[in-house]
């Protein structure tokens, strides 16, 4: 909920202050850190797992903007305490780590942007494929599955100019919900325009 009235805050901040007159316009690229959570009541409940993103895009104007992101896992996260975990132990007393990654993820988003003369709001809008990895411990042996999901993404985000061509942003995204599981990410952001 305060995500919801901060996001309104700084769109009606963004809305009352002048707008630049189409320097935003062009191509972009960018690259940040994102902290990928999974939901409850699945392996990747309480899961925090960090990823790499890369992204380029084109912005015709405020309205009309695309854009193509690749992110990659950089670390695992180990589980041996959340609700999930503890369930699955009583079911299997060998059970003694469950460890879960990111492999990769792309997605594709249509941007629209509104902007004044210091930040942006922007939404994202689009459909993501995502492959993790899960691994059981079950003493000194390990049990792996693979996990491939596709589905609507959407997110929301905040940037500021440091220069002309220089943004710093802050996002956050629901990358795929396909009912029996849902990723979020939480998304640190440098983007360049040319």
């Amino acid at each position: 909920m305060k995500l919801l009235w901060s996001t309104g805050a700084v769109a009606l901040a963004l809305m009352t202050a002048p707008a630049l007159a189409d320097n935003q316009r062009g191509f972009y690229a960018g690259v940040g850190g994102v902290v990928v959570t999974g939901d409850s009541r699945t392996p990747y409940e309480d899961a925090q797992m960090p990823a790499v993103e890369f992204s380029a895009g084109y912005k015709y104007n405020g309205l009309l903007g695309v854009e193509a992101r690749l992110g990659a896992g950089v670390k695992d996260d180990r589980d041996n305490d959340s609700d999930y975990f503890l369930s699955e132990q009583d079911n299997d007393p060998a059970l003694s780590e469950i460890k879960r990654s990111v492999n990769h993820y792309a997605a594709v988003y249509y941007r629209p942007e509104l902007t004044n003369q210091k930040a942006r709001l922007y939404g994202l809008i689009g459909y993501a494929e995502l492959d993790t990895e899960v691994t059981r411990w079950l003493g000194n042996t390990s049990v792996q599955a693979d996990e491939s999901l596709s589905g609507t993404s959407f997110g929301v985000g905040i940037g500021w100019f440091v220069n002309d061509a220089l943004n710093f942003n802050l996002e956050y995204r629901q990358l795929v919900d396909t009912g029996d599981y849902r990723f979020e990410t939480y998304t640190i952001q440098w983007d360049y325009r040319f």
